[in-house]
């Protein structure tokens, strides 16, 4: 593909969804989709959620014409994964309308990924295939959901969603017909979800991208696992790391369900320091480009794990930071 082709793949949908906000917004209030302040949220004013369904709409179809126009390698697979995520994306829809337990909503996604593994080559050769199968379901059931938990700030799940499809698209530019109309539409959502946010992405837009992100970062390692797992990883590490150590080390450690809602999170804590949305999503982003920059060098030095190690260094020293932030402004108190 030419720079004109990569260009027009990002511009257009960007501008797709940008023109749509408005009427986005006023669909989701039109139809009782608002948002009001709860322990999971750092809002305290009402705003219409929901606002992905506009992803959902226009991904979905854009991304099959990218497959089958582009001729892109694991066809079917990628097929079946947009298909398939509109099952998650409903299930999403009609918990951000009526709030459904949280146990169906995890056993359509473990479904939805069931399918999607079944049209995946292996990707651990050394193991029995029950075994690499069963990993990939766990890996990438959990990353759907960690993508919905840590959508709680203005811009940093659309904007999160950007940079991840713009790294498949470095490190495997074969995918960049689906990975950059991908990044595109997340782009264009900030134009409505941005500080102060007119409207939320909800469990329809969060999960849906969390379940097709995390189909297309496993098939972009598919015939080279060893070489792009590391540098493709490392470039998730500001969810996968926030939202595992939290839940896994602070959350179930202390008794607490996963599911409860909270605001416990690292970037939760980063705005009860006093920064504003905007300033923590600007953050979170010179955090990303740290990160990228991690990865290429490890990439282009075949550093393997320590290439992900090195990621998780520079995500705890960002760690260590806000706790001693913590410690100076609530000591004080």
């Amino acid at each position: 593909m030419g720079q004109w082709m990569d260009a027009l793949l990002i511009v257009v949908p960007f501008f797709t969804v940008a023109l749509l906000g408005k009427r986005v917004v006023a669909w989701c209030t039109s139809h009782g989709l608002v948002a009001n302040h709860d322990d999971r949220r750092s809002h305290t004013t009402p705003t219409p959620h929901g606002g992905g369904v506009v992803l959902v709409v226009l991904g979905v179809p854009l991304g099959l014409w990218a497959v089958w126009a582009f001729q892109l390698p694991y066809g079917w697979f990628l097929t079946v994964l947009l298909l398939a995520s509109v099952m998650v994306a409903v299930v999403g829809f009609l918990d951000d309308k009526h709030e459904i337990s949280a146990r169906w909503r995890l056993a359509v996604h473990l479904l939805a990924v069931a399918v999607g593994i079944g049209f995946l080559p292996p990707m651990f050769d050394f193991m029995p295939l029950w075994l690499d199968k069963l990993i990939l379901l766990l890996a990438w059931g959990w990353f759907v959901n960690l993508f919905n938990f840590m959508d709680g700030a203005d811009g940093l799940a659309s904007s999160e969603a950007a940079f991840m499809t713009l790294a498949v698209a470095l490190f495997v530019p074969v995918f960049k017909p689906l990975a950059l109309p991908l990044a595109g539409l997340s782009l264009g959502f900030l134009t409505v979800n941005w500080q102060p946010a007119k409207v939320f992405l909800g469990d329809v837009g969060s999960t849906w991208l969390g379940y097709v992100l995390g189909g297309l970062l496993l098939v972009a390692c598919a015939d080279d696992t060893w070489t792009l797992a590391w540098p493709l990883f490392t470039c998730t590490l500001v969810f996968t790391a926030d939202a595992t150590y939290t839940l896994l080390i602070q959350r179930l450690a202390q008794g607490h369900k996963p599911w409860i809602p909270h605001r416990e999170f690292w970037f939760h804590r980063v705005l009860r320091l006093g920064y504003s949305h905007a300033q923590l999503a600007w953050r979170v982003a010179a955090l990303n480009l740290l990160l990228l920059v991690i990865a290429i060098i490890g990439w282009a030095a075949d550093a393997g794990i320590f290439t992900l190690l090195a990621g998780m260094l520079a995500v705890a020293v960002v760690a260590w930071r806000i706790t001693s932030m913590e410690g100076v402004v609530y000591g004080k108190r």
